[in-house]
This record gives structure tokens, C-alpha cells and sequence, in this order.
């Protein structure tokens, strides 16, 4: 029987999703398993319009999931830290580091990405920046974290460029709209310290559920 710690709850989340990593643009990882450079390095973004977990609501908090693996991700040895908006409440931080933890289960890419990750860090309760605008759109940590995406434009006219990317059966999303960064960094030291400015970077709206 399981004790109430246990319990897992139904949740569900409707965010604006702002995705960045190492690779070139489009990130190969979604069509071969495999990264640019053969490591994935990567700063994605979770502003929740709306949420909840159980009873406890998640409206307008944010989450940045800052994780890196020396490899393919799906040959594990990855490491992960969670940025959490410090406005949330004890309720709401242990639903979102149940969820993004990938504790509790469901859809979307935590669960399965848990599997790979050799470390996971204290999770950093912090005032988290978050601008929501399409392929423009930027989050950051003063003094931790900071990305900010820009839209291709047709190198002759200037023209901005409507550039997506379809994977009908994925497990994150399905349609996003492609972007590249024009800042991409977490300072610190060890795994989770490093710049891709000028490379790979995705906006979607999704929505995840639990079980």
C-alpha cells in the first residue's frame, strides 16, 4: 500500500516552452538520437499559463531545466539542476519538483529523461525572468542564467522566416516553431557551465498530463 509521500497525484500543465541547446539548428537529436557534437548541453524554459497538481495550482510559476550529458542523451550520465520561481509555495515547489523530477509520472519528456541522469542537483528557489513573445522570446537568473532567442530572416530581403519543425509521434511536441539564440549561458562550474550562444532554439505551446 503506498504511504501518502507516495501518492501520485493528477496534474496537468499548459506552458509557453522555449527550448535551447548546443546543437546546430534543428538539433539532430530529433531526427538521428544524436547530438551535434555527440553532447547535449541544454537551457529550456517552462512558463506555465495554467496548472495544477492534486489541489495545489501552479498558474505563472516558472521552471528552467538546465541539464547536460557527456553524450547522446539517451546514453544517460546526464546532470540536472531545476530553477524554480521563488514566489512558489512549499505546496507548489514539491508539486513542480515531483513533476519535473519526473516523479510524477505522465506525459512529456521528465519521466524518461529521469532515467538519464547520473546527478541531479539541489533544486535553486530564485527570482526567474521570463518574456514570452513567439521565436523572441528570453528567460534568465540574474547572475545564473540568461537566454534570448531571435527569429531567422531571409539573408537577401530581411524578410523574417516561418521555419518549423513536425514530428507527429514525439514525446515532448509534436509542431514547434524553429528560432536560433542570440544568448544561450549558465555560468557556474562543473557539467552545467557553458555557452551556446548562436545555435539551436524552439517555442511551442504544450500541455503535459499526468496519470
Amino acid at each position: 500500500m503506498k504511504t501518502t509521500e507516495e501518492k501520485i497525484e493528477r496534474w496537468t500543465l499548459a506552458v509557453d516552452y522555449v527550448e535551447t541547446c548546443n546543437c546546430n539548428f534543428g538539433c539532430p537529436c530529433n531526427f538521428s538520437g544524436y547530438p551535434t557534437d555527440g553532447f547535449c548541453e541544454a537551457l529550456v524554459g517552462y512558463h506555465i499559463r495554467e496548472g495544477h497538481y492534486g489541489r495545489t495550482k501552479l498558474d505563472k510559476l516558472d521552471v528552467i531545466y538546465a541539464a547536460a550529458w557527456p553524450k547522446a542523451i539517451h546514453q544517460g550520465g546526464g546532470t540536472l539542476r531545476l530553477y524554480i520561481s521563488e514566489s512558489a509555495t512549499p505546496p507548489q515547489r514539491e508539486a513542480l519538483l515531483r513533476i519535473f523530477s519526473g516523479k510524477a509520472k505522465g506525459s512529456g519528456p521528465f519521466e524518461l529523461f529521469a532515467g538519464t541522469m547520473a546527478a541531479v542537483e539541489a533544486p535553486v528557489f530564485t527570482p526567474i525572468e521570463f518574456h514570452i513573445d513567439g521565436r523572441r522570446s528570453a528567460f534568465r537568473v540574474p547572475n545564473a542564467v540568461e537566454v534570448a532567442m531571435v527569429p531567422f530572416v531571409n539573408p537577401v530581403s530581411g524578410e523574417e522566416q516561418d521555419i518549423r519543425v513536425n514530428l507527429p509521434k514525439g514525446f515532448i511536441w509534436r509542431s514547434v516553431k524553429a528560432a536560433k539564440t542570440a544568448v544561450m549561458r549558465i555560468l557556474g562550474t562543473g557539467p552545467l557551465s557553458f555557452d551556446h550562444s548562436g545555435m539551436n532554439g524552439f517555442y511551442a505551446r504544450l500541455d503535459f498530463t499526468g496519470p
